[in-house]
């Protein structure tokens, strides 16, 4: 099988990457836990990762192979704290009128206990692999590997960590043999289980 290659996205195409993204996370635990309604998840979850890719395309990086199938939003160094004017700046100021008040409420309460994990677990400089994902149907090509890498060599090359946050078992395998390693683990409503990762410049 021939290594996929990445590239950044490209002005225009956001919104088809977006609905890539929407489908490799409807069932995620992350979306199954702010739209728990199936019928509404596939929607909301376009518009929010949708609006979550712009703000890394604009304070950040975004890299995704040639079809859009897939691929990894990064924050990078400086910009690794999502201000609330950037949040207003970028749209996210709908979220309480898309994802509902429940839906709001749990975002809140998930961007507030990963907040202080992400400031606990790694201090200073570093890149934050804030989305990776893969279209359901492409998956397993490397696609998601190709896209860790672009951010993760230019971590290397200065010197500095890598942090995520993931939700499932599968994705903290997949992340350790990837040279991440589990910083923390924490619940949010005794509903959501976090791993906070770190993958530390060798």
């Amino acid at each position: 099988m021939n290594t996929p290659t990445v590239r950044p996205l490209r002005p225009g195409e956001l919104d088809r990457f977006g609905r890539s993204m929407s489908r490799a996370f409807f069932t995620d635990p992350l979306m199954q836990y702010i739209e728990p309604d199936e019928e509404k998840r596939l929607k909301t979850g376009n518009w929010f990762l949708t609006r979550a890719i712009a703000y890394c395309e604009r304070w950040g990086e975004v890299y995704t192979d040639e079809s859009l199938a897939g691929g990894g939003a990064w924050l990078t160094p400086g910009n690794t704290t999502m201000s609330t004017i950037r949040i207003l700046r970028i749209g996210l100021w709908q979220m309480p009128f898309r994802l509902g008040f429940g839906g709001f409420s749990r975002f809140n309460k998930l961007d507030s206990a990963t907040a202080k994990v992400h400031k606990r677990v790694v201090k200073g400089d570093h890149w934050y692999l804030l989305l990776l994902g893969v279209d359901p149907g492409q998956q397993s090509n490397g696609i998601g590997s190709a896209a860790i890498e672009v951010g993760a060599a230019k971590a290397q090359q200065a010197g500095l960590p890598v942090y995520l946050e993931t939700m499932t078992q599968s994705n903290v395998d997949y992340y350790q043999k990837r040279g991440f390693e589990v910083a923390e683990e924490f619940d949010v409503d005794d509903q959501l289980h976090v791993w906070a990762m770190v993958r530390q410049p060798s």
